[in-house]
């Protein structure tokens, strides 16, 4: 048997707990091995040495306090300790990076050419839209009647939820 299982069965062979196959076991591994006899010493200079402390008997009020410590309610105070929490960094990092591009806009001297750059783009990317919203007519008009044979066709494709026959491709 390794000294670790003799080692975790030590205390109890102390304590008299172990039964007579164990108990044979642990001494016939401590006639052989002088580590583990050493820290049977040790346990049992220790047991001695605990054994000459007295027993305390505690007041029934300190026990009727400690009892009661579950009871108290926790008031409310207010702190900023979640500001500490790891999960929350990335917000007040996105949070720090919106208020600093929020200043330099609303505190910056050229405003008025800032609002009419951004007003340019808006139209700029609205009229992109309303172009390519005129293609798609024009093109969905080119197709005429083949438009519904085209979105039944996509419709019954099995992508979409359709049942396709696998035999027509």
């Amino acid at each position: 048997m390794t000294c670790e299982r003799i080692e975790e069965l030590l205390s109890a062979f102390l304590e008299g707990e172990l039964g007579q196959a164990e108990k044979a076991l642990v001494e016939s591994h401590l006639a052989g091995c002088p580590d583990c006899t050493a820290l049977l010493a040790v346990l049992s200079r220790t047991q001695q040495a605990l054994a000459d402390f007295p027993e305390l008997d505690v007041s029934p009020g300190l026990k009727a306090r400690l009892a009661a410590i579950p009871e108290q309610k926790k008031k409310f105070s207010f702190s900023f300790d979640f500001v500490l929490k790891p999960s929350l960094q990335p917000v007040f990092a996105a949070a720090t990076i919106f208020m600093t591009l929020l200043s330099f806009y609303l505190f910056n001297p050229d405003k008025k050419n800032i609002d009419r750059a951004i007003d340019q783009k808006i139209h700029s990317g609205y009229s992109q839209v309303e172009k390519l919203y005129a293609k798609t007519g024009s093109f969905t008009d080119r197709l005429g009647d083949t438009a519904d044979n085209v979105f039944v066709s996509v419709k019954n494709w099995k992508v979409f939820g359709g049942n396709e026959d696998p035999t027509y491709k």
